[in-house]
């Protein structure tokens, strides 16, 4: 992990709408009130979006896998912020440059660093978010006797529900969102495929200065819906003899046609938060254009819209079992996943998060997927990033469903 960027405002994330430097704090504060609760001294981190939310400083963007490393240590006692940082450039200006410790490839070095922070040699708790075949040792190495324990539930505590800096935040990526999704929506058209719309998404993100979107996908060609009663095409939705096409994450060359439906999925990020929404569009006979549905796809539509407006209406403090059921789903797609920092906490699908209790505060995508005839072809999506509240759901995401898929 490296970290980029500078001590001015500038180099930094900055916006009329929020306070970063009050964001900043607040988040410290959660993070060093969730450690005193789990009785931890000291907390290792290696995850981009953990060391995001505890120094606040500026990463450099890389791909690939990497082994786990401590990219950032917080001391509950002192509650400062230790950073891995080749230079100060990006790092917040209260995380002075003595507690920077550098890149290196010698483990011996990286164990001096860690042994030079007041009060990590003494920690008899400490909480990592990561783990590989050396980080124990690491660790141990440095904090003789000490109990290494997982870090992730006192990150949640921490995470879980946001301040109004990181709603700020988060209805800012919501609002850029929705931006792509305008930009997917206008390119639609017969002939265009997957991948370029891909590179629609992307380019409207540029645009507005913000990096790449979230996810791969931006479109899944799904067909007329009506493949099952032998009317596929090949070439577009259907596959050659009507071979049902079903919802995909990964983009391909496929080619929209007029009378598809099309799931398309916009993601934005601003200053590491997330929103991200999912509409089905109806491919008319020219860009941008509403072509006519038939009653199958409007059917279709209208389950997958009423299903996610039973899910965001679900999304209210207290426990979700029952109310944020699997019901009718893709594969092990989940139903509703928590989001701020990317993805995070609580995870709900089949299976998963059945003892879950959502508090006010919280922020979620919620999406819902109804199918096609007998024979599963063609389908619908609709996902919407959503803020628990006190008093109901919030949408964060209110884009416009197809009007040629609404109801006659």
């Amino acid at each position: 992990m490296v970290i980029t960027a500078g001590p001015g405002a500038a180099a930094l994330p900055e916006g009329g709408r929020v306070d970063f430097a009050r964001l900043r704090r607040e988040r410290r504060a959660r993070l060093l009130e969730a450690m005193g609760e789990a009785g931890l001294d000291a907390l290792v981190l290696g995850r981009p979006a953990n060391i995001t939310y505890a120094s606040g400083a500026r990463q450099l963007w890389t791909a690939g896998a990497r082994p786990f490393g401590p990219g950032a240590v917080v001391m509950a006692g002192s509650g400062e912020v230790h950073l891995l940082s080749t230079w100060d450039d990006g790092v917040p200006e209260e995380i002075s440059h003595d507690h920077l410790f550098g890149l290196s490839w010698n483990p011996g070095r990286i164990a001096a660093n860690l042994a030079a922070i007041p009060g990590m040699a003494s920690a008899a708790r400490i909480g990592t978010d990561g783990w590989s075949p050396g980080a124990g040792s690491l660790i141990t190495s440095v904090a003789a006797g000490a109990e290494v324990v997982d870090a992730g539930p006192a990150l949640a505590a921490a995470r879980g529900t946001k301040t109004g800096d990181e709603l700020a935040c988060l209805r800012t990526a919501a609002a850029a969102a929705e931006a792509g999704m305008t930009a997917l929506v206008e390119a639609l058209r017969p002939g265009v495929t997957e991948r370029q719309l891909m590179g629609v998404r992307a380019a409207a993100m540029a645009r507005l200065g913000l990096p790449t979107p979230p996810m791969e996908a931006a479109a899944c060609v799904l067909g007329s819906g009506d493949e099952a009663a032998g009317g596929g095409h090949a070439g577009a939705g259907g596959g050659a003899g009507g071979t049902p096409v079903r919802l995909r994450r990964l983009v391909s060359d496929r080619a929209a046609g007029a009378g598809d439906m099309v799931a398309l999925t916009a993601g934005a990020l601003y200053a590491g938060y997330e929103a991200t929404l999912s509409r089905t569009w109806l491919v008319g006979p020219e860009a941008g254009s509403a072509g006519s549905a038939s009653a199958g796809q409007r059917e279709m539509a209208a389950r997958a819209r009423a299903l996610c407006d039973e899910r965001v209406a679900a999304c209210r403090p207290g426990p979700v079992s029952g109310r944020l059921g699997p019901h009718e789903w893709a594969g092990s797609e989940p139903v509703a996943w928590g989001v701020g920092l990317g993805m995070e906490p609580p995870l709900l699908g089949a299976g998963l998060g059945a003892g879950t209790v959502l508090a006010a505060g919280m922020t979620l995508v919620v999406q819902a997927w109804a199918e096609g005839g007998p024979g599963g072809a063609g389908g619908a999506l609709e996902a919407d990033a959503v803020l628990v509240g006190a008093e109901g759901p919030e949408r964060l995401t209110r884009f416009a469903s197809c009007p040629a898929l609404r109801p006659n």
